[in-house]
């Protein structure tokens, strides 16, 4: 069985190559199953999301943060073997071949238990803690940059209020529930969408013959293809697509 943070590199890798191909929506299901709907394993993924995140933590706190995150991740881990084997079978049919694990320091403190190995997950669990503390730096929303989800939260907390004061209540209460989505919902929406509103661009593409709509059209899908994961885009492409 592969390690958990094994798996959720496996699964964030292998749907992103399904995009656009005929497995996409199936695989897709069994992702929101397995993962969105389980509360214990959604719980898991977020924890490593947050552990490999740069959050500029204080220093003070951030061994109790590492040590409380670490002990919920090993009894989840405990308690659930069955689920993990299930997640772990199924990201080898997503992707057979071995990937990079983007959670490797965070897999080696929860999964090496000898002794003799105290030195590297010493190494790891300080790459960690050294990664919460730093500050990530803000940076302005544009198009072209994919933002971190902590910036991106940051950034959209502290502005809310000023740019969205007088929208539609409706309106906004569709942007708090945006701030409050993980990276790996947000992931997820992303690729159904972009599938979505291809899909009917695509439609309408094929029945015009008007060249210039005929362009227009197909530079929407080449940016909408090409768009990052972001809250931004998210939001862009909800109305894009209520409005097609």
């Amino acid at each position: 069985m592969n390690k958990l943070g094994q798996i959720k590199s496996k699964i964030e890798k292998g749907l992103v190559s399904l995009y656009g191909k005929p497995s996409f929506k199936p695989a897709m299901k069994k992702f929101k199953e397995t993962v969105l709907s389980n509360k214990t394993m959604a719980e898991a993924f977020y924890i490593y999301d947050e552990l490999n995140s740069k959050k500029g933590m204080n220093p003070e706190i951030v061994s109790d943060y590492l040590s409380e995150s670490f002990e919920k991740l090993n009894s989840i881990i405990e308690k659930n073997q069955r689920d993990i084997q299930t997640l772990s079978d199924w990201a080898d049919e997503l992707i057979g071949k071995k990937v990079e694990n983007d959670y490797s320091d965070i897999d080696y403190v929860l999964y090496e238990k000898s002794f003799k190995n105290l030195e590297k997950v010493l190494e790891s669990k300080n790459r960690i803690k050294k990664n919460i503390i730093t500050e990530n730096v803000e940076q302005t929303i544009t198009e072209s940059i994919n933002l971190p989800l902590s910036t991106m939260l940051k950034i959209a907390s502290n502005t809310f209020n000023q740019e969205y004061g007088n929208i539609e209540e409706s309106e906004k209460e569709e942007l708090k529930s945006l701030l409050s989505m993980s990276t790996l919902e947000i992931q997820s929406e992303m690729l159904t969408l972009r599938e979505s509103v291809v899909s009917k661009l695509q439609g309408t593409l094929n029945e015009n013959e008007d060249k210039e709509l005929i362009e227009s059209l197909t530079k929407t899908i080449q940016k909408i293809n090409e768009s990052e994961n972001d809250l931004v885009n998210l939001y862009k492409l909800r109305q894009l697509n209520s409005g097609l």
